[in-house]
């Protein structure tokens, strides 16, 4: 992994495009995204380059997008797949807030 990837529910995500790329050849395996942080909240976007989920640091809650880019206070069963999202919602909200927390986000 490169220095500045973070990890949530067991897959990987790097900092930028150029990471990510570079992950391709990674013997550790290819990264699951990039992700950007805010003051307020962390945004996963898939390989595709479609932010998928962003992580609310109000309270740990993943939520994903939608098209017109609201977010549902939920995950869609794709997002859900795509981000490995555990399917116990303590598990969920447990991870997202250590994230958060690595990354000094409130």
């Amino acid at each position: 992994m490169t220095k500045q990837a973070i990890t949530l529910y067991g897959q990987y995500y790097v900092n930028n495009g150029n990471d990510l790329v570079d992950t391709l050849f990674d013997t550790k395996g290819t990264a699951n995204g990039t992700y950007k942080v805010y003051k307020n909240r962390v945004e996963l976007t898939h390989t595709s380059g479609e932010v998928m989920a962003v992580i609310s640091a109000r309270d740990g809650t993943v939520l994903s997008t939608k098209a017109n880019g609201r977010f549902m206070f939920s995950t869609s069963s794709r997002t859900a797949r795509l981000f490995s999202v555990p399917k116990s919602y303590m598990a969920t909200h447990e991870q997202a807030r250590e994230l958060l927390s690595t990354l000094s986000i409130r």
